[in-house]
């Protein structure tokens, strides 16, 4: 089941634990020609309790039309990176 994102035609395909990962992710998608936006959890002035209590930094989100192709992709990187692998919404 996919989550949406920001827009009606954006899905969440990633859960990163950090905002490292997620960029390493987005450049990873965006090299493929892959649109992204990256939907931080976190609350500047809160400093990082957001991430304590939400479990994830953010996410990261793609039209809908790319998503299987951007799973695959972060699934095949993951296999050879061993970047941290979140859930997969």
């Amino acid at each position: 089941m996919d989550r949406q994102g920001q827009g009606e035609n954006l899905v969440v395909v990633y859960r990163a634990g950090d905002e490292f990962v997620a960029g390493v992710v987005k450049d990873l998608l965006e090299g493929e020609g892959i649109p992204v936006v990256l939907e931080s959890k976190q609350v500047a002035w809160l400093d990082g309790a957001m991430k304590m209590g939400e479990g994830y930094w953010g996410d990261v989100v793609v039209p809908r039309n790319d998503a299987e192709r951007a799973k695959k992709l972060i699934q095949e990187y993951s296999a050879k990176a061993s970047i941290e692998d979140e859930d997969v919404p």
